[in-house]
Parts: structure tokens; C-alpha cells; sequence
């Protein structure tokens, strides 16, 4: 390990890594960035690092300081590959069946990126009609309710007796709530359609502000809801949220026609 270290320092001091400049790191391709031994990082290795951590970080771009550390990074796995290598493990049983292993999953993944979903096309005329026949896919209402989760109906009624003479919702359902949201007085939300238990939803989006429900039936026991507010989102909000949603049905319509000329080879 004596040997990793000094090799670092040596590393450093040749390539000077504190003195890069934007146009140092963003010049062409085969630059060569560091040596480690007789093995070379250059522009393009930094490159393909770097777009393929963006595609996680969701399109936001690395700065020159984040460029640095990956490249740094770099460095610190060539020079644990070149102490391996002294050490032969590339050349064991083990790491060959690993490396095959490897080799045959990169190369049914390049097969499918290069070969299969450049023929995976979607119309926009085809996004439109699926976001025409899922209009709740872009909910316009938001809804910020109350509730109150017992196990009996015996219980419920109970409930909705007390209130209906003026007891509290918040402090009744804080009290004998069997719901996460007893330790906010039941409060949920704010949520949309298609978000909530059918029998629940249907109720609870034909309620008036400051009305409850009678007891409703569910999965968990019987639940009394409270309508505490409904907001219509903004035409500005909609074609935000329409902009995201065509994206994720893009993504998943390619992903599913993807896989279907994947099962057809």
C-alpha cells in the first residue's frame, strides 16, 4: 500500500492537477490528462465519465470543480488497477468467470442501444391520445382533507354521532384515529384523483369544504372523511406538469416497445 501512496504524490506533481483551467479540461478528446505508469487518462475517459454520472443527476451539468474530482477519481482507480495487476488477479479463475459475466451484460446492452431502440419511435399523435384517455394523469383539483380510521362500524357510527353534536375533528381523530395522520389530527394532502382508495375518493371529492362524511367501508375498517380545502391548480401549473408527465409516458411507451423487439430477437 506504501507503494499506492508514493505513487499518488508522484502523480500530482507531474500533472499538477490544482492548475487546470476550463479550457484545459474542455479541449479535445485525446488530451491526456494524467499518467499512471504507462497507462494514460485523457479528455475522452473524463468525457464518458462525466455523461454517464449526468444521467443520473437529471440533466444537470458538472462544474470544473466536480470535473476535477472525477478525474481524480480516475486516477485513484488506475492506480488501484495497477497494483492488482503486480499483484495478478486479472489472471485468476474467479475474476475470468466475473469478466465474462461482464462482457456478455455489456454486450446485450450495447446490442439493444445500437441495434433495437433506434427503431423504437413514438408519434406525438400517439402521446396525445394516451394523455387524452388518462385525463387524471394531469390532475386540475387538489384536495387537502381530514380523517378519522377505526375498525368497527360500531366505532364509526359512534364517532359520527359525536360529530355531528360538534366534537372536533382534528382532536378525535388525534385521540382515536388508527391512521398515520392521527399525530397531524388527520389531516392528508394535498393530494389528486386517482391517488386514494375509490370508495374513499369518490366521497371525499363530492364534499363541500367543512363537511364530513358518514362512515365509509374500507380495506382497513371504516373511515369518516373531512373535505378541509379543494384548489384548482393554475393554467401555468398545468403546462408545467403536462411538459413532465408527456416526458414520463415518452419514457415509458420506449421502454415498453423496447422490450417488446427485445423478446421478438
Amino acid at each position: 500500500m506504501k507503494r499506492v501512496i508514493i505513487s499518488w504524490a508522484i502523480v500530482l506533481a507531474v500533472i499538477g492537477l490544482g492548475g487546470f483551467t476550463g479550457s484545459q479540461l474542455l479541449s479535445e478528446s485525446e488530451k491526456v490528462l494524467a499518467k499512471v505508469g504507462d497507462k494514460v487518462i485523457t479528455q475522452k475517459d473524463l468525457d464518458e465519465m462525466v455523461k454517464g454520472y449526468e444521467s443520473m443527476r437529471r440533466g444537470n451539468p458538472y462544474n470544473l470543480q466536480e470535473k476535477k474530482e472525477l478525474l481524480n477519481n480516475l486516477i485513484k482507480k488506475a492506480l488501484l488497477v495497477a497494483e492488482a495487476e503486480k499483484e495478478k488477479m486479472d489472471e485468476k479463475p474467479e475474476f475470468q468467470v466475473k469478466l465474462k459475466l461482464y462482457k456478455d451484460e455489456l454486450l446485450a446492452r450495447e446490442f439493444v442501444t445500437q441495434k433495437i431502440e433506434p427503431l423504437v419511435t413514438v408519434k406525438d399523435e400517439e402521446l396525445e391520445e394516451i394523455m387524452r384517455k388518462n385525463p387524471n394523469l394531469i390532475p386540475k383539483e387538489m384536495i387537502t382533507y381530514k380523517e378519522i380510521l377505526v375498525k368497527t362500524e360500531k366505532e364509526a357510527e359512534g364517532i359520527y354521532g359525536d360529530l355531528k353534536k360538534g366534537s372536533d375533528f382534528s382532536v378525535v381523530a388525534a385521540a382515536k384515529s388508527l391512521s398515520q395522520s392521527r399525530s397531524k389530527g388527520g389531516v392528508v394532502g394535498p393530494v389528486a384523483r386517482g391517488s386514494l382508495p375509490p370508495p374513499v375518493e369518490a366521497i371525499v371529492f363530492s364534499l363541500k369544504e367543512g363537511e364530513f362524511s358518514k362512515p365509509i367501508k374500507t380495506e382497513e375498517g371504516f373511515q369518516i372523511v373531512y373535505l378541509v380545502s379543494r384548489k384548482e391548480r393554475s393554467p401555468q401549473e398545468i403546462k408545467v406538469l403536462e411538459g413532465k408527465v408527456r416526458e414520463q409516458i415518452l419514457k415509458l411507451e420506449k421502454n415498453k416497445r423496447t422490450q417488446a423487439l427485445h423478446e421478438e430477437k
